[in-house]
């Protein structure tokens, strides 16, 4: 059989696509996955009712956080660093620092950072305000996803942090102008190469867009984990995700965006941090990545197309009931007939997934 070179066209979204089907990188690796947990989860949205709270999501997010605020804070330091004047300096730091915290949060984080002598420390203070008043709090029964273990990941992060690659800002005069951080991205693509194009929406978020040492524009993309080793970082290197992120970071600025950071933060750290608690993963993206994307994309939507909204008749991969550590949760719906599947179904509760409306948690709090 001859291979299929697939192609394909991307633009940004408008209101005239909202009719397409929409998917994100969640959502297309939990189908490849399982296809029964991925219709079921992120296509209809359903879910087992959850008992107790889900700390590795809870202590990812409110990382994620902190990382905004640091490119946030060092984004000002640039702009300032340049000779950006006051006045916009400040609607700059307040229309983002609103975006992304209200204004409520921003102005108790703002005044935490009174007093600080440089920008490391402007981040560290910073950094503990974010997780004052975003809601995080320890559980007695988790001993390692705890405040203080939290403080003490973000402190190894702000010490590692690479000042010197700025975030990307679209237009330097404007103060509400799109920035490099926390991106929501809606894009259309169309991929030509099948017996008909095969067109949806991509949707997702980018922590970050920076231009790197030699100013290239860079995708960067947090993660937090239980533990780093070689295989983390050699897994990063070949997945889908960042090819996705690519592509849309190259729509979103118009500029050509090949390359890609990932950042793997550890919590908690280690002793010695500096072996495996926290691990910058530089990568590429070339042509030959992205046509494996599109195979990927066209494999993956044709398979959620065919059983669209069928868990009950959709294939099992059983060999991903047990992912990190733990039993699938589905596994009671997936061992019964059809009828005390329709009963379970209708027992599950809605659980709305979109990356356009919350962080983006894809890999956080992977055991």
């Amino acid at each position: 059989m001859i291979p299929i070179e697939y192609t394909c066209e991307c633009r940004m979204a408008t209101d005239a696509d909202l009719a397409l089907e929409t998917y994100d990188h969640t959502k297309l690796a939990a189908i490849n996955t399982c296809p029964t947990w991925g219709i079921l989860r992120y296509q209809m949205h359903k879910t087992v009712k959850a008992e107790g709270r889900s700390m590795a999501l809870e202590a990812g997010s409110a990382m994620h956080e902190v990382f905004s605020f640091v490119r946030l804070a060092s984004m000002m330091q640039h702009m300032k660093d340049g000779g950006k004047p006051d006045d916009y300096l400040s609607a700059l730091y307040r229309y983002h620092g609103t975006r992304l915290f209200g204004m409520e949060r921003l102005t108790h984080i703002t005044e935490q950072t009174h007093g600080a002598t440089d920008i490391s420390e402007v981040c560290k203070r910073g950094a503990i305000a974010v997780l004052d008043t975003g809601g995080f709090h320890d559980d007695p029964r988790d001993k390692r996803r705890t405040m203080s273990n939290l403080e003490e990941a973000a402190f190894a992060y702000i010490n590692r942090w690479r000042y010197d690659h700025p975030v990307w800002i679209r237009n330097a005069t404007d103060p509400t102008t799109d920035v490099g951080i926390e991106i929501p991205f809606d894009t259309v693509i169309r991929i030509y190469g099948g017996d008909s194009p095969i067109e949806f929406r991509l949707t997702g978020r980018i922590d970050g867009i920076h231009y790197d040492g030699l100013q290239r524009l860079t995708v960067h993309d947090n993660k937090t984990a239980s533990r780093l080793n070689d295989a983390w970082s050699m897994s990063q290197q070949i997945n889908h995700q960042y090819t996705g992120y690519c592509v849309a970071a190259s729509v979103f600025t118009q500029q050509v965006v090949n390359n890609c950071e990932v950042l793997g933060l550890a919590i908690p750290l280690p002793k010695t941090y500096d072996y495996g608690g926290f691990l910058k993963e530089p990568m590429q993206r070339h042509q030959h990545h992205i046509k494996r994307w599109l195979a990927w994309l066209v494999h993956t939507i044709t398979l959620a197309r065919l059983y669209h909204n069928d868990p009950i008749n959709s294939p099992r991969y059983t060999h991903s009931c047990n992912r990190y550590f733990r039993p699938c949760a589905l596994i009671p719906f997936c061992y019964g007939d059809d009828d005390e599947q329709r009963a379970i179904m209708e027992e599950m509760v809605t659980d709305e997934w979109s990356p356009l409306n919350k962080l983006v948690l894809d890999g956080v709090g992977n055991e």
